[in-house]
């Protein structure tokens, strides 16, 4: 365990990959949170657009409490593109994504990537969705759109993940390399869909954390979600795991495929 995960002389084992669009100082409760919970040496690899975002002075002054923190100029376009550049400079074996609006207070981080280390698993990804309570931000069309999405991937489809759309999930990065991302600029968090159903359709075995009330309350946030826009991304994604329905099915009939904590 590290006092300071962003500021560890130990080599990093899990690398966050965090895109930033002018976040200013609302940045700083997640990546202070994320310092002092996550119990492994970490890289933040920030990934901006331009040199004039007002998150890049936040940032720099925070590096030098946390000097882990890693500043990437995006080399594509919009979050897709900041997310692919990212991925690109990761050079742990454990990788994720995390957004300047998680903040992860009881330690979903450390429980996530116990999944990956002890258990095997290609991605392992947080549920919204528990047996207490049900939360997802937004509209309520796009509350609609996330627990339809979510029901069909699960019942229909067979893809085990409770919730399968949130960005919350960390991945092996030779899973990443394996199945690079075909989802294009418009399609957002499309991309979450993506990993699950490909990861499903070949059988890897997956985990799941499944959040509490309190730690949920913790991490609602402002998202620049845009529903209809990266709608089509996200029907994409759903219609291809649609065709692979059986194969996925029967992949996740052995239990060993996955757990959940």
């Amino acid at each position: 365990m590290v006092e300071n995960a962003l500021a560890s002389t130990q080599p990093p084992e899990l690398t966050l990959v965090m895109p930033v669009l002018n976040d200013g100082p609302r940045v700083i409760p997640a990546i202070c949170t994320l310092a002092f919970t996550v119990q492994v040496p970490l890289t933040l690899l920030v990934v901006y657009d331009r040199e004039e975002d007002t998150t890049l002075p936040v940032l720099e002054g925070l590096r030098e409490v946390f000097p882990s923190i890693r500043l990437v100029r995006n080399r594509g376009k919009r979050v897709i593109g900041a997310i692919r550049t990212g991925f690109g400079e990761c050079k742990t074996e454990v990788v994720g994504i995390w957004v300047p609006y998680h903040v992860d207070p009881h330690g979903l981080v450390n429980k996530m990537y116990a999944l990956v280390r002890d258990h095997d698993c290609q991605l392992v990804s947080g549920n919204r969705f528990n047996r207490i309570r049900r939360v997802s931000r937004g509209t309520p069309l796009k509350k609609l759109l996330s627990r339809g999405g979510n029901w069909l991937l699960n019942r229909v489809i067979g893809v085990p993940l409770g919730d399968i759309t949130t960005s919350l999930k960390l991945y092996r990065r030779s899973f990443i390399e394996r199945h690079p991302l075909k989802t294009e600029d418009t399609g957002g968090w499309a991309l979450s869909t993506e990993f699950a159903v490909k990861a499903a359709e070949r059988g890897y075995k997956m985990g799941e954390v499944e959040f509490l009330p309190e730690n949920v309350n913790m991490i609602l946030g402002v998202s620049n979600f845009q529903v209809l826009g990266q709608l089509g991304q996200y029907l994409k994604w759903l219609l291809w795991g649609l065709r692979r329905r059986k194969v996925i099915r029967a992949n996740y009939r052995v239990a060993e495929n996955f757990v959940r904590i």
